[in-house]
């Protein structure tokens, strides 16, 4: 029989475990000592019960702490690449720190909600804090089906908490129409110089396409009229791996027909080139091998120039590599979209995007930037070693607008699925082409005609005249060369052009008109 035994102000209860040996306990099963005897009691014949009923678990297995317990649960992990990342980087950040030392059997819910908000607090968005606690409860979850815990703590109370409303999305998501995707693309190949550069945003904007997707595609993938999405390259501690795409979203995306001149122009420009990937030893965890290199994908960044050979007979050498996220965005998704450049860590501060309009064609020609003015100050012409020197007389200096802040290539995706339903376009294939699965019977029983694909493009294709009409408004010309081809019927009278909307006046349905 169970009995209580006082330890200072507090009690521990010892009980008889199924081979007849005792133990004792000064803690209940999570975590909180036994303050009085009648409690201790209490717990003690429970396990008794437990015992005799077959189904007790030894409370001492709860005291592995949770760092312990995490060293052995990680390497049972079978998730992808991204996915163990993404634990990585939860479990390193935010669980081990709090809770690393503790043991299992001690973490409490009231604990868990307290570190919840902590994350919150601390200036996080809602959406890492739940994906934090979402992993305390995978961990904490696996702990008890081992039978080292009986409860798992991390779970949410139901019905308990903030209610949120019915259909809430949280923070809207920022997505571009056709004309503003046009604009960012015509600005990435300026802040580039790099003619190509033109492209990705206006790929991604019309197909939906993911970024790991876009920059996974290869050639062979290319087809006339459309793109096979059967791979992704997922970036990760400077090395490329090709893995399948999200959820296994493997696809077929039909091409309107201007982006399929423009996906072949690319491959016309660069016939040859292909990536210069070094490979390296296959992921931890997964055993993913990263990108041997030469394969001959289809967009790659301008890469660096070197060197090649013996002194005598060096020839120079451009090695090609992926576009990385961070380096696209910095240098030129957001002079592009934000009309400047971010900061750069402490060394520098965020700068507009300067650019000459005496020089080149409209929107300019970028120049090195100076300094942000300073609201309620008046602007003094920068001097000073490293600060370029501009003549006044001679150029015309402007900087960008901002064509629509914060927009992410994400928000291409966005953008994409919200023009498909502004069209009309049956859900069943807006799935389809973005990767999704549709739920339910309509899933089952609907499916993907030649009348909506011809549909869509018609839609899409109308979409891109309507964006070049308007980009024709502003200039006739551009001077990025495959842009300034393509408004080249405007200028001939072939095509006219579309006049911007007055502000005041709302926007009605707008046709090309062929001369």
């Amino acid at each position: 029989m169970a009995y209580p035994e006082k330890r200072g102000n507090r009690w521990r209860v010892h009980f008889k475990r199924p081979d007849g040996t005792w133990t004792s306990s000064s803690r209940d099963e999570h975590g909180q000592p036994f303050l009085t005897k009648d409690a201790a009691q209490s717990y003690g014949d429970a396990q008794e019960l437990d015992i005799r009923r077959g189904i007790w678990r030894d409370p001492t297995l709860g005291q592995m702490t949770l760092q312990a317990w995490i060293d052995r649960w990680w390497p049972a992990q079978d998730v992808a690449l991204g996915t163990r990342r993404n634990y990585r980087y939860v479990i390193e950040t935010f669980v081990l720190p709090t809770f690393g030392r503790r043991a299992l059997a001690s973490i409490t819910p009231v604990e868990v909600a307290s570190w919840e908000r902590s994350i919150l607090t601390a200036g996080y968005a809602v959406n890492v804090a739940t994906n934090a606690r979402a992993r305390l409860i995978t961990i904490l979850g696996d702990a008890v089906a081992d039978g080292l815990i009986q409860a798992n703590p991390a779970l949410r109370p139901r019905k308990r908490g903030r209610k949120r409303a019915v259909g809430g999305r949280g923070i809207e998501k920022i997505w571009p129409t056709p004309f503003q995707v046009l604009l960012i693309a015509e600005r990435a190949a300026l802040v580039s110089g790099r003619d190509e550069e033109f492209v990705p945003p206006i790929a991604m904007g019309w197909t939906g396409m993911r970024w790991g997707e876009w920059v996974g595609l290869d050639r062979a993938h290319l087809r006339l009229g459309s793109i096979r999405v059967d791979w992704q390259l997922y970036e990760d501690a400077g090395r490329f791996y090709r893995l399948q795409p999200k959820d296994d979203s493997r696809r077929t995306i039909d091409l309107p027909p201007f982006l399929a001149s423009l996906l072949s122009w690319m491959v016309q420009e660069h016939p040859d080139r292909r990536c210069q990937c070094a490979g390296g030893p296959p992921a931890e965890g997964g055993g993913e091998t990263p990108c041997p290199g030469g394969q001959p994908y289809l967009w790659l960044g301008g890469g660096r120039i070197r060197k090649k050979g013996p002194k005598e007979r060096q020839e120079t050498v451009v090695e090609t590599g992926h576009p990385r996220a961070s380096n696209y965005l910095r240098r030129i998704w957001d002079p592009a979209v934000d009309g400047a450049h971010p900061k750069d860590g402490a060394r520098r501060p965020p700068m507009p995007v300067l650019v000459d309009v005496a020089d080149a064609l409209w929107p300019g020609a970028p120049r090195a930037p100076w300094p942000m003015a300073k609201p309620g100050e008046e602007f003094v012409v920068p001097r000073g070693h490293g600060v370029p020197v501009y003549d006044i007389e001679r150029n015309h200096l402007a900087s960008w607008l901002p064509i629509l802040q914060g927009l992410t290539p994400h928000g291409l995706r966005h953008g994409h699925k919200t023009w498909m339903a502004e069209d009309g376009i049956p859900e069943i294939l807006q799935a389809d082409r973005m990767g999704h699965a549709v739920p339910g019977m309509r899933g089952v029983y609907t499916h993907v005609s030649p009348a909506m694909r011809e549909a869509l493009l018609g839609a899409l294709q109308a979409r891109w005249e309507k964006a070049l009409a308007q980009r024709a408004a502003l200039s006739l010309r551009s001077p990025v060369p495959i842009l300034d081809h393509l408004l080249e019927p405007f200028r001939t009278g072939r095509l006219k052009v579309i006049s911007q909307p007055s502000p005041k006046r709302s926007e009605g349905p707008i046709r090309m008109i062929t001369g």
